[in-house]
């Protein structure tokens, strides 16, 4: 940063004043005492410099600091402007006044002075990483993605400058101006281990989804003459694609469904397949793990893997050719023995991700599910049968989760203060920058919000599912994020009351609208959380579920099962009548495209759905202040600009009407802070 710890040009301060020696000697002092904590200290030297007649301008820029961090904004701006008058072409001075300026919510102001101390000097990744941000939060995402490319580019270390592409990706529209751009973000952040590579899929979608309706024009699709599909299979970003996430387009599960069924025809009759066609096949077989054999299956082919799995126990070479097939449509560990595994080439990055999605994660869920902290028996019969699902589909699957290493984790408060509207809120010291705050996340499933909760700095985290398989599941990926500091249990939300601890934030997305009494469970919660503390809920919306519940309503008519074929059959009735009324579901709902998240979505044993009414009577009852929903920028802006006396944004009465008149506002579920009184 500009100006800390030698004076500007490596000269001394200047003054007619006083001595040069005196100047060298304050600075010197300033900066031990700034460096060492001591900065009323430090300011008071750095005044008396100023009043001496100092034109250093690491004098302004590191009073500016010490102003910034004590919250005086306007008094950082003067001494750094003062600053750029003694130094015009220091463009760290710049870009320190963009970021206040961005601090503030100034956003003009600070694209002008960033943008100007780019103009000084192009290569800072630093620098180029704020404009990015300052792009994003103007809603220029493709300017913000140029920039946070040319940030990572000057240094691939940038860890800040990778946690904005993140947040980019879910926003990114293609277009013949930053497609470049748009495939480098898609490749950084598909080999990240510590992203959900979910939020990939809507740009999975538009880049390859031209290919993929030109290879499926081809009929059959698998020929030397089909030029679209060998590109997919050359293509190695597609193949590891369908490894970490899940398509939610039916055209791509249309093509995918009849490539699997033509790679079995090959496979049966003994027809060679390219080297690339190989890899392509075992990147399909992790593919239909992921989505758990959601692609619908004609009783042929049935029958014809039926044949396969017995010819596979014939020889070693049979069980090799045909292992990646047998995964495609079944779940190789239960077929399966870890000596025959064991000689399966593993060749390739797509062998390697088949074999150990399909059999060395699961050997390891087995024994790590041996050794889980059990509660005591369900009683309530709600819960028992909703166990039962989370049993037999483990929800939902993911390879890998948003993870923030230790080092740039951040304190509680500080996302609680992010993801809430109320300005100034109270926090206890257990929450504050250097304490250990105690977490519950109640009804964990596989546990995608424990790994998400890295971010808490110094957390005890304590996670609690009703489903040991989905609890397994949540341990194993905890161990791969080495966050040795979870505790799992198997325990219902009805049971909390069985933990010792009492928690300075709980954690209940998409599970009390499962209960039978969500009104018991939050009350059971409650007694657990501190006064002080905080909820994070997340809650289904009975505008935004109009659609699910006419499926549901649908299923219940036809007395369609919620089995595995009976999942199927329902999804392709839905593929195949473009007429159909639930067609909504498969465009708008992601969650369509697995059959677990399918189960979940339509299947559900269990569904309780809220309005903004009911919400509050439900905080009401446990005197719980609502603290306002998380929210993409644009509907809060909106929001605003129709209710601009509600500033907090918490008047539930004026989201209810907001929401009426934009039905899918929370097509996801209200998510939100609750705040409970000291």
């Amino acid at each position: 940063m500009a100006g800390f710890g030698e004076a500007a040009n490596g000269k001394a301060s200047k003054s007619t004043k006083k001595p040069q020696l005196n100047f060298q000697k304050w600075f010197n002092q300033a900066i031990y005492s700034h460096q060492t904590g001591r900065l009323r200290e430090a300011e008071s030297l750095y005044k008396k410099m100023i009043t001496a007649g100092t034109s250093d301008p690491a004098v302004f820029c590191n009073l500016g600091i010490i102003c910034k961090n004590s919250g005086r904004i306007q008094e950082a701006l003067e001494n750094y402007e003062q600053a750029i008058e003694f130094e015009p072409n220091d463009p760290q001075i710049y870009s320190n006044i963009g970021n206040l300026y961005r601090d503030i919510g100034k956003l003009d102001q600070a694209l002008q002075f960033t943008l100007k101390s780019l103009d000084l000097d192009d290569r800072s990744s630093t620098v180029q990483m704020n404009l990015g941000s300052i792009y994003r939060d103007l809603g220029k995402t493709d300017e913000a993605l140029t920039a946070t490319i040319k940030a990572i580019e000057l240094d691939e270390s940038n860890i800040e400058a990778l946690q904005n592409l993140k947040s980019l990706a879910s926003d990114i529209k293609i277009n013949p101006l930053n497609r470049e751009h748009a495939r480098k973000a898609y490749e950084i952040l598909l080999n990240r281990e510590d992203f959900s590579h979910r939020k990939l899929c809507t740009l999975f979608v538009q880049d390859y989804l031209e290919d993929i309706q030109t290879a499926a024009k081809s009929n059959p699709i698998i020929t030397d003459q089909n030029q679209a599909l060998h590109r997919l299979a050359s293509d190695w970003i597609f193949r590891k694609s369908l490894t970490l996430l899940i398509p939610p387009h039916q055209k791509i599960e249309e093509f995918l469904t009849r490539l699997r069924q033509e790679f079995l025809v090959h496979i049966r009759t003994d027809s060679s397949i390219t080297p690339q066609l190989q890899l392509l096949l075992e990147a399909l077989a992790t593919q239909c793990f992921l989505n758990e054999y959601v692609y619908w299956q004609s009783d042929e082919e049935k029958q014809w893997i039926n044949d396969l799995i017995t010819e596979a126990k014939k020889s070693e070479k049979l069980f090799n050719r045909y292992l990646p097939m047998i995964g495609c449509y079944a779940p190789i560990h239960d077929l399966t023995t870890q000596e025959e595994i064991s000689k399966y080439p593993i060749n390739s990055d797509e062998s390697k991700a088949f074999i150990d999605t399909q059999y060395n994660e699961i050997e390891a869920e087995k024994s790590i599910k041996a050794n889980l902290s059990l509660s005591e028996e369900v009683t309530d019969d709600v819960s028992i049968a909703v166990q039962q699902m989370y049993e037999e589909n483990p929800y939902p699957r993911y390879k890998h989760a948003d993870h923030t290493h230790p080092h740039f984790a951040k304190p509680t408060a500080e996302f609680i203060s992010l993801e809430t509207t109320i300005a100034n809120l109270a926090f206890k010291n257990e929450l504050s920058l250097n304490s250990s705050p105690k977490i519950l996340i109640a009804g964990c499933g596989t546990g995608n919000q424990v790994i998400n909760a890295s971010r808490y700095k110094n957390a005890q985290i304590t996670a609690i599912d009703i489903s040991k398989n989905s609890l397994a599941y949540a341990a194993r990926k905890s161990q791969e994020y080495n966050m040795n500091n979870v505790l799992l249990q198997q325990l219902d939300i009805l049971d909390a009351n069985q933990l010792k601890n009492v928690y300075d934030v709980i954690e209940c997305s998409g599970v009390l609208h499962h209960m039978q009494n969500p009104a018991k469970g939050l009350a059971t919660l409650n007694s657990k959380l501190k006064p002080g503390g905080y909820f994070k809920i997340g809650l289904y919306s009975k505008l935004a579920r109009q659609k699910v519940s006419a499926a549901r309503e649908l299923i219940q008519n036809l007395s369609i099962q919620s089995t595995p074929a009976g999942i199927r059959d329902f999804r392709k009735q839905v593929f195949d009548d473009n007429q159909h009324k639930l067609k909504d579901l498969s465009i708008l709902a992601n969650d369509f495209y697995s059959l677990s998240e399918c189960r979940d979505l339509c299947f559900h044993v269990q569904e309780h759905q809220f309005t903004t009414r009911t919400l509050e009577e439900l905080l009401a009852a446990e005197k719980l202040v609502f603290c306002g929903f998380m929210l993409p920028k644009s509907i809060k802006t909106a929001y605003q600009h129709h209710f601009p006396e509600d500033s907090n944004g918490t008047s539930l009465s004026n989201w209810g009407e907001f929401e009426n008149n934009n039905p899918s506002t929370f097509q996801s579920m209200y998510q939100f802070w609750a705040y409970k009184p000291l």
